[in-house]
């Protein structure tokens, strides 16, 4: 008979290792999708807590509560897909980008494609914005004789501003779930911090760019093509942002997340058929398999041909086998055995939200994913921050700030080797002008160390 033993440092320390070991080694020296590394690593927690003294029935018990707690986040996903696809298929997310356009100026070329960039990234997420409108803005400043480093830096700082304050981005929505927190919570927590920080880094690339400025010209013949795409494929019309309104309606009068994200489907498909003349059967099937793009422009057409519940699959396996590795490490006293060293050495609100950020920050170096970068530090310090009596929409604000925005400008995470692949520039060069992603860390710690004090001093 197996006697349950204490868990200890190394038992923690073994499992992480191993994890770090096949994710790293699969994500970066053989290039493949994080899952299967994910299970390998699952497995080898198993086995450490076997070893402890654990029993399969005591450790499927655990990886079940750890799956459970992201059933939400599972749900959610779906419903991003199915909006996706319902909101391009009506017309929603083209006119934004047409409007979107309709703000880039040579003179500030840096600020306006950083702008377009938070806006179309509200709508698609991050890595939509960078493979498309990114790569487009990229064609631009390269036109325009801007530096490559410097255009990618302003394309990330405003891709990533969606991963912070979007309803729809994968990041704030897998956050909310792994803290048990509402989105809506944490976009109200995150936003004022994450647009100040995006304001200051479009005053930086304000005064960078006024050494670029140029004729207009240049810039009108690189977008008109994607004014006379979106016009043909597409009825662009205010009406079509009727869906974006609901959205935003419903959030501001703080309506859960699913019914929020199904009233928005439900606008998109209204939208989709009164107004973009679209068949109720053609719509429904976008919101499943997602919209194909027939414009005939290359850059458009990937761009919206995107959304429907089966492009999420992928994120989704990955929240599930990230949250069970999470559940085994919690429900075995790995992870509490892991982190008491560094518990014993935090005082102050300040100081956790320090180790937070540095955690995520490492988990994007060693377990090169950003949704490892965000779940594995949230299962670290979720029982820290409830011990300091500090909300879990702080929490969450710190783990979203110190996690997303991280990830792209490490040239090794899944996040910026995608970037650098569509970019063609190295993370190491486009780092110091990803302004967003080195300001928002910082300012998080800053925020939470000044709100400790002035509850000490109240």
């Amino acid at each position: 008979m197996i006697t349950k033993k204490v868990t200890k440092f190394y038992h923690g320390l073994l499992s992480l290792f191993a994890m770090a070991v096949f994710i790293f080694g699969g994500i970066v020296y053989y290039g493949v999708e994080p899952q299967i590394p994910l299970m390998f690593g699952c497995a080898v927690a198993c086995v450490v807590a076997v070893w402890i003294g654990y029993k399969w029935e005591e450790i499927l018990s655990a990886i079940i509560e750890g799956v459970s707690s992201a059933l939400e986040a599972v749900l959610v996903l779906m419903l991003i897909g199915v909006l996706v696809g319902a909101w391009i298929a009506s017309g929603t997310v083209p006119t934004l980008i047409y409007y979107g356009l309709n703000l880039i100026s040579a003179r500030f070329f840096l600020v306006s494609a950083a702008l377009t960039c938070g806006i179309v990234s509200f709508a698609l997420g991050a890595w939509g914005t960078v493979g498309t409108m990114g790569l487009a803005f990229m064609g631009i400043g390269i036109a325009l004789k801007i530096p490559s480093p410097l255009v990618a830096g302003a394309i990330i700082s405003g891709s990533y501003l969606g991963e912070i304050i979007s309803p729809v981005s994968d990041a704030t929505n897998l956050t909310a779930a792994v803290t048990q927190c509402n989105i809506f919570d944490l976009m109200r927590k995150s936003m004022p911090l994450s647009m100040l920080a995006f304001a200051i880094s479009e005053v930086l690339y304000f005064i960078l760019g006024m050494e670029y400025s140029q004729s207009g010209r240049t810039v009108e013949m690189s977008i008109a093509p994607f004014f006379e795409a979106l016009e043909q494929g597409v009825r662009i019309t205010p009406a079509n942002l009727l869906p974006a309104l609901v959205l935003v309606l419903c959030v501001s009068r703080k309506i859960p997340a699913i019914p929020t994200m199904f009233a928005g489907v439900v606008a998109g498909l209204g939208v989709g058929v009164l107004v973009q003349g679209q068949s109720p059967g053609d719509m429904l099937t976008v919101c499943l398999s997602g919209y194909v793009s027939h414009t005939g422009n290359a850059e458009i057409d990937g761009l919206l041909t995107n959304g429907g519940m089966n492009s999420m699959l992928h994120s989704i396996t990955i929240v599930i086998i990230a949250m069970a590795f999470g559940g085994i490490m919690q429900g075995t006293g790995q992870m509490s055995a892991l982190m008491a060293p560094v518990i014993r050495r935090i005082h102050g609100r300040g100081q956790l939200a320090l180790a937070t950020v540095l955690s995520c920050i490492g988990m994007n170096i060693v377990l090169p994913d950003q949704y490892l970068g965000i779940s594995v530090p949230c299962q670290m310090y979720v029982k820290e921050f409830d011990r300091h009596g500090i909300s879990r929409g702080c929490f969450s604000k710190v783990l979203l700030c110190g996690g997303a925005v991280t990830s792209p400008v490490v040239p090794w995470n899944t996040c910026g080797i995608y970037c650098m692949s569509i970019l063609g520039v190295s993370a190491t060069e486009y780092i110091m002008y990803a302004f967003l992603c080195l300001l928002l860390p910082v300012m998080v710690v800053l925020a939470e160390a000044l709100g400790g004090m002035r509850k000490r001093w109240a």
